[in-house]
């Protein structure tokens, strides 16, 4: 039975390859079996990638393969196909591809305005508008006769953005003398042509260009909306005590169930953290860094006291690292069940004592010495 399945699964693969014949070329994925698949990759992960291909009798299909099957890929052979890679790393915002993709194009045909524009829309896509101005600008030196029409309403529209107004009428005015007879071009221009009087007038707001800086800003801006409430008052401290549960992790496994990192800062501070400033400025003003540590209780009663102290030391530190202006408050519970309700059992904590100048660790356990461990002797 085990010959016979694996006979029809080998017959399964061979008529997926073969139905494979029609794919248009863009990118050919070699197997170590000697077989070969070709498509458009449109994901690719350090253990996968997935191929877009034709099917036989029309249709598309994605197909998921193992990199460990995988012996190499490489880019199409065809020109057409190519182009339909780079266009499509470019349709799933993968610039810094598209841009590599496009760039070995236009070094081929430079003459070529789908592909230098595609280049265009990349770098637009990197935030480098300058240069993608000066990589459509390269096309009208080169082509001086039968340029395209849509490049050049491209850059006029780089032009406007770039509130160079005369530059861009003037290509736009170029674009449409190209093809008088065109009429939805002629409506193009127009349109452009009256858009960019309102732009300069005031009647109408073009939206500020992202830079690469601003665009990451905004990212952490978005991100930093939503976090686990469970685990913290923000995301600064729902990452950051995550980290602290983790190198617990390393050294005790299973030991933490939970965690909940307070902390607090100005207002003006929190603010501007969450408006996508640097977490390093929040960290610096924080004023104040509670966090609670939920554990296995049978696991923490197993440990000698001198390892809990060693846990919670290490906890303390860290946080008084992150957060300089703080002296944090450590705090290990256990969750007990009392009148069918969860409630917080205190088991240790840790904290500045101000008066003795040190961290101090209490514990709401019974002792649990190491057998043989020395004690520190107080010589007064």
């Amino acid at each position: 039975m085990e010959v016979m399945k694996r006979l029809l699964t080998g017959i399964a693969v061979l008529a997926l390859f073969l139905g494979l014949s029609a794919v248009s070329t863009a990118e050919t994925i070699y197997m170590k079996s000697g077989s070969k698949l070709t498509g458009k990759v449109i994901e690719e992960t350090d253990d996968k990638v997935k191929l877009e291909v034709d099917v036989e009798g029309g249709g598309k299909a994605v197909i998921t393969i193992e990199k460990s099957r995988i012996d190499r890929i490489e880019t199409a052979d065809s020109y057409e196909g190519r182009v339909e890679a780079a266009e499509l790393h470019l349709k799933n915002e993968d610039y810094r591809r598209a841009e590599d993709a496009f760039r070995e194009l236009v070094r081929n045909e430079p003459r070529d305005a789908r592909v230098r524009q595609g280049l265009a829309k990349a770098l637009v896509g990197l935030f480098r508008y300058e240069e993608a101005v000066k990589t459509l600008e390269h096309y009208l030196v080169l082509v001086d006769q039968n340029r395209d029409s849509d490049l050049m309403l491209y850059l006029a529209d780089q032009y406007l953005y770039a509130r160079n107004y005369r530059d861009a009428k003037k290509t736009a005015r170029e674009a449409g003398d190209l093809y008088p007879d065109n009429k939805s071009l002629q409506v193009a221009v127009d349109e452009f042509l009256k858009r960019c009087d309102r732009v300069r007038s005031g009647a109408e707001q073009l939206k500020e260009r992202d830079t690469a800086e601003s665009a990451e800003r905004a990212n952490r801006a978005e991100a930093r909306k939503e976090w686990d409430k469970e685990r913290g008052n923000s995301l600064e401290s729902v990452e950051f005590g995550q980290s602290l549960a983790n190198w617990t992790g390393e050294s005790r496994p299973k030991l933490v169930l939970g965690q909940f990192l307070n902390i607090e800062a100005a207002r003006d501070d929190w603010n501007r953290y969450m408006l996508g400033g640097d977490e390093k400025l929040l960290q610096e003003a924080v004023t104040r860094a509670d966090l609670k540590f939920t554990v296995d209780e049978s696991r923490w009663l197993e440990l000698y006291d001198h390892q809990k102290a060693v846990i919670i030391y290490g906890l303390y530190y860290q946080m008084k690292e992150r957060y300089p202006k703080t002296y944090p408050v450590v705090e290990v519970v256990c969750t007990v069940n009392e009148r069918g309700k969860d409630k917080d059992k205190k088991l240790a904590r840790g904290s500045w004592d101000g008066r003795r100048e040190k961290v101090v660790v209490d514990r709401w356990t019974n002792e649990n010495r190491e057998p043989g461990r020395p004690t520190r002797r107080i010589i007064k």
